[in-house]
C-alpha cells in the first residue's frame, strides 16, 4: 500500500505517505541465512537471531541503505554463489537492526493503516453476518496468515469465528511448531482452533497422481482447501454452508492476484466466500506490523525462506530449495524420493535422475507420459459422428456417478437410459477386447446432446479414475455425495453439476492422463537468437516498402548480420516475405512480400498497427517458437524466465548447456516488451528494469510477466484466425464453439480462443456478430439447443483479408 525506503539510522525501512504501485517485496534477513551464503567469511557477527542484520530483496542485500550483495543461482544441493558488490569496512561487524527505533519511526503511518484495514474487516463481517454459517481465519503458519490472524482478532467478537489449519503433510516443521502455539493462544483468548486433513497421506496422493507440477497443481485442492470446507459441513452440520474465509492473499504476492477484489464468491469453492483483507499490504508493512505488535514469526523465515508452505514445491526457486534441503534435508529428502520413484525415466542412470532433480526438470510435468504409471485407462472416439468410449477396466461406479445427471433406468447389464432435459438418452454398453465399450445412439450435434455426451464422459473419467480425494464432496454445494465408503451420490441430488466443473473432470486424471504429443520434441526453436523482433523494425520495414533498399541499408543501419537473420525468420514465419530466387543478391533481398504482406503494409500505412500485430500473431502460432508459447504458457499466472527455462527443458532435453533455451526466453522478453504482442494484445504483460549504459546500451531485466486476453479483440482477426483453424485441421470448416474451447484436443489447428484468451460468453457475441455481418463467410446458430459454427468452404483465409 504504502512507498518505503531505507532507514539508514536504524538499519531499517521507513514507509512513506505515498503509494506503492510495486513491491520487490522486502524481508528481514537473519544470522542463519548470512551463515547459509557463506556472509560470515567478510563480515563479523552474533550468532544470535532476536533482531536481523539486514534486509533482500529477491536476490539483492541491503544493509543500511546500500546494496553489498547479490546471489545467483542456487539449487536443491547447489548453494547459491555469493556476489560481493561492497566491500566491508575496517570495522565489519554488523549490526542489528533497530526494531525498537524502526517501529517508533512507523508507528503512525502503520497504525493507520492497521484501523484502516479493522474497520474493513468488521464492516465486511456485519455486511455478510446474515449470509454467513461461519467465519473463519484460513491459517497457514506463514507471515500473511499471522497478521490476518491478528487483524480478524482485532476487529471481531472472539466467538465470531474460528481459526482453520489446513495440514497438507508437507510442511516445514517449524510451521508445525507455530500451529502449536496459535493453537494454545487460540485457547487461552476463547477462539476456536480447527486443523484439517485430507485422508490421504501425502505419500499416497504423490504415488497415485504424481508429484504437482507448475500447470498441475492438484495438491492444493486434494490438501489444503478441500479437507478445509468438508470439516465445516461436518461442524457446522450444514451440507449446504456458506463459509468467509479471511485470507492472507496479498496483490503483490503474483500478478493475477493483484486483480482480486476484497471479497469474492466462488473463486475457490462453490458457494463460498473469500475476503482479502491485507490485499493491498506489502511485505514491509507485514514485518513491521509483526515486529510493532510481538506477533509470532515463523522460524522458517529465519534460515532464508522468503515463504513457507509445502517442502517441495513446483513454485519454488533453486534458491529457496537449498534452503529448505538445508534445514530440512529428511523431510525433503523423502519427497524427493517419491519424484525418483514415480519417474518415467526409467531409462535414466542414477547421475541423470539426480540431474534431472537438481535442474528442477520435474516441475515442468505436464500429463501422465512422464511417470512410470501414467496411462488412460479408457478412449474417447468419434465413428461417423457418434460418440464411443472404451473403458479398459469398468468399475460400476459409472452409474452411481451418472445420478448426477438424470433418473438412470437399467434394462439389463448392457442397456441404459438416462433423462436429461426432458430428453431420454440410450446407452448401449458391448464387450470388447479393449474393454467395456460406451454407445450412446440417439446425440446429435445439438446444444443439450453435446453438454449430455460432456457430462457422461465425466461420469465414465470420475467412476474410472476416482480415489476419493474429496474435492468432489468439497465441491458440491448441497452435501449429496458421499466418500466414506466408496462413492454414493444423494437421492437428493440437485444435478447442479459442479461436481464435474473440475479441471477433465477429476484431478488425478487431469495430472496422469497420457496426453497424446505431450512429448514432442520441437524443433526451430530459438531461431530468433537473443535479439527477438522491436516493432521499429517492422516500421522501417514497411517504410522502405519491404524493398531491397531495407536489407541494403541494414535496417536503416539497426541491424546487425545476426539480427537481420533474426527478423528475416520472424517475417518468413509471419507470412510477410517468401523467397523468390529470381530477384535481388544474396538471401535478404531474394525475397518478396506475400500476399499477407502486402495486405500488412496497407494497413500499416492507414496506421491499424494493433489489428497487424494480432494478425502476424495469428500466423506465428504454427511456427515453433510460438506454438509452444501459447500451448505452455498459461493466462493469469506469474512466469519467470527461470520457470519459462525449466518448460522448455523437456522439449530442448539436446540443450545440455542451455544456450537454446536462453535463446528462447530471451528473444521473447524482446518481443514481449517491445512489440505490441506484450502489452496491447496480451500477450505478456511485463514487470521489468531497464538500464542504459555511457554508450547508450540499454539492458532489460525481465522479472516476470504474465498473459491476459485481448481486451479489444477485432472480429476480423478471428475470423482470419478462425479460418487458418479449419485449414491447418485438413479443411474441418464445420464445428462447435465448445470445440473451440476445449484447447486440451491434440490439433494442428489452434483455436483463437486459445491464441488471444477470449472466453466463451464473449466468444459467442463476437461470432454472432461475424455471422450478421459477414454472412458470406460464417454461420452460426447459438439457438434453438443448437452449437453450430460453420466457415464457407468455398472461401479461404487469404480472402478473409480483403475485409481489411
Amino acid at each position: 500500500m504504502y512507498s518505503y525506503k531505507w532507514d539508514r539510522e536504524t538499519g531499517g525501512i521507513l514507509l512513506e505517505s505515498t503509494p506503492l504501485n510495486f513491491s520487490k517485496e522486502p524481508r528481514p534477513v537473519y544470522y542463519k541465512e548470512l551463515d547459509s551464503l557463506g556472509f560470515d567469511k567478510y563480515w563479523d557477527y552474533e550468532k544470535n537471531d532476536t533482531y536481523p542484520y539486514m534486509w533482500a530483496e529477491a536476490n539483492n542485500y541491503w544493509y543500511r541503505g546500500s546494496k553489498i550483495a547479490k546471489t545467483r543461482g542456487g539449487s536443491l544441493n547447489c548453494k547459491p554463489e555469493l556476489i560481493i558488490l561492497e566491500e566491508p569496512m575496517n570495522n565489519n561487524k554488523l549490526q542489528f537492526v533497530d526494531i525498537p527505533a524502526m517501529i517508533n519511526k512507523n508507528y503512525d503511518v502503520l497504525e493507520s493503516l492497521a484501523q484502516e484495514t479493522i474497520k474493513k474487516t468488521y464492516n465486511i463481517y456485519r455486511e455478510y453476518k446474515d449470509r454467513v454459517d461461519v467465519f473463519y481465519v484460513a491459517f497457514s503458519g506463514g507471515k500473511d496468515s499471522v497478521v490476518a490472524l491478528d487483524i480478524v482478532q482485532r476487529a471481531l467478537p472472539h466467538n465470531e469465528f474460528k481459526v482453520l489449519f489446513g495440514d497438507t503433510g508437507m510442511e516445514f516443521s517449524d510451521t508445525y511448531d507455530i500451529i502449536k502455539r496459535t493453537s494454545k493462544w487460540c485457547k487461552e483468548k476463547g477462539i476456536e482452533f480447527l486443523e484439517a486433513k485430507s485422508k490421504l497421506s501425502a505419500d499416497e496422493t504423490w504415488e497415485k497422481f504424481g508429484p504437482p507440477a507448475v500447470t498441475n497443481r492438484w495438491c492444493c485442492g486434494v490438501h489444503k482447501t478441500s479437507p478445509q470446507i468438508i470439516l465445516l459441513k461436518e461442524l457446522t452440520g450444514v451440507k449446504n454452508f456458506t463459509g468467509m474465509a479471511f485470507t492472507g492473499i496479498r496483490g503483490d504476492e503474483s500478478a493475477s492476484r493483484k486483480e482480486y477484489d476484497d471479497v469474492n464468491y466462488g473463486g475457490k469453492h462453490q458457494g463460498q466466500f473469500s475476503s482479502h483483507i491485507i490485499l493491498d499490504w506489502n511485505s514491509a508493512e507485514l514485518y513491521l506490523y509483526i515486529y510493532q505488535r510481538n506477533l509470532i514469526l515463523n522460524e522458517a523465515y529465519k534460515k532464508g525462506n522468503a515463504r513457507v508452505g509445502c517442502l517441495v514445491c513446483p513454485m519454488s526457486s533453486g534458491k529457496h530449495e537449498f534452503f529448505k534441503n538445508k534445514w530440512y534435508s529428511d523431510d525433503v529428502d523423502k519427497l524427493v524420493n517419491k519424484i525418483k520413484d514415480t519417474s518415467g525415466k526409467t531409462s535414466f542412470t542414477k547421475e541423470e535422475i539426480d540431474e534431472f532433480i537438481e535442474k528442477g526438470n520435474w516441475k515442468t510435468r505436464r500429463s501422465g507420459r512422464e511417470l512410470n504409471f501414467g496411462y488412460d485407462k479408457h478412449i474417447i472416439d468419434v465413428d461417423n459422428g457418434n460418440t464411443i468410449a472404451t473403458v479398459f477396466k469398468l468399475n460400476n461406479d459409472w452409474k452411481e456417478w451418472a445420478k448426477t445427471i438424470g433418473n438412470i433406468i437399467e434394462y439389463d447389464k448392457y442397456n441404459y437410459t438416462i433423462d436429461y432435459n426432458d430428453k431420454t438418452y440410450e446407452i448401449k454398453l458391448k464387450e470388447t477386447k479393449q474393454g467395456m465399450q460406451f454407445n450412446f445412439p440417439n446425440t446429435t450435434n445439438k446444444r443439450q446432446d453435446i453438454k449430455f455426451l460432456s457430462l457422461i464422459k465425466s461420469c465414465i473419467i470420475k467412476s474410472t479414475y476416482c480415489v476419493s480425494c474429496g474435492v468432489c464432496v468439497a465441491e458440491c454445494p448441497y452435501g449429496c455425495i458421499d466418500m466414506t465408503d466408496g462413492i454414493k451420490i444423494s437421492e437428493s441430488c440437485k444435478r447442479c453439476h459442479k461436481c464435474h466443473d473440475i479441471p477433465e473432470h477429476c484431478l488425478r486424471y487431469n495430472s496422469i492422463r497420457n496426453r497424446i504429443g505431450a512429448e514432442k520434441k520441437m524443433k526451430g526453436l530459438g531461431h530468433y537468437y537473443t535479439f527477438g523482433i522491436r516493432e521499429e523494425w517492422l516500421d522501417t520495414f514497411f517504410k522502405y516498402e519491404g524493398k531491397s533498399e531495407f536489407w541494403d541499408t541494414d535496417g536503416d543501419y539497426m541491424l546487425g548480420k545476426k539480427m537481420k537473420d533474426a527478423f528475416l525468420n520472424f517475417l518468413k514465419d509471419a507470412d510477410i516475405v517468401t523467397r523468390n530466387r529470381s530477384i535481388g543478391h544474396d538471401k535478404y533481398t531474394r525475397n518478396e512480400l506475400t500476399i499477407f504482406g502486402k495486405k500488412m503494409l496497407d494497413l500499416y500505412k492507414n496506421e491499424e498497427k494493433e489489428v497487424i500485430w494480432a494478425l502476424i500473431l495469428s500466423n506465428l502460432v504454427y511456427t515453433a517458437d510460438f506454438n509452444w508459447f501459447v500451448k505452455n504458457i498459461p493466462f493469469d499466472e506469474t512466469v519467470t524466465q527461470d520457470r519459462m527455462k525449466l518448460q522448455l527443458e523437456s522439449v530442448m532435453e539436446g540443450d545440455t548447456k542451455g544456450l537454446g533455451k536462453r535463446n528462447v526466453v530471451s528473444a521473447f522478453k524482446i518481443l514481449l516488451i517491445k512489440t505490441p504482442l506484450g502489452e496491447d494484445l496480451g500477450l505478456g504483460i511485463c514487470d521489468y528494469d531497464t538500464k542504459v549504459n555511457s554508450a547508450g546500451m540499454e539492458t532489460i531485466t525481465l522479472n516476470s510477466f504474465y498473459r491476459t486476453s485481448w481486451k479489444n479483440p477485432d472480429s476480423r482477426v478471428l475470423l482470419y484466425s478462425l479460418y487458418l483453424f479449419a485449414e491447418k485441421c485438413e479443411n474441418y470448416y464445420s464445428f462447435t464453439l465448445t470445440r473451440l474451447m476445449d484447447h486440451e484436443i491434440d490439433s494442428t489447428g489452434i483455436s483463437p480462443t486459445e491464441i488471444f484468451g477470449i472466453d466463451k460468453e464473449l466468444m459467442a457475441k463476437l461470432l454472432n456478430g461475424l455471422s450478421v455481418n459477414y454472412p458470406e463467410f460464417i454461420n452460426v446458430s447459438f439457438t434453438h439447443d443448437l452449437d453450430n459454427i460453420t466457415l464457407r468452404n468455398d472461401k479461404s483465409s487469404e480472402e478473409v483479408l480483403d475485409l481489411f
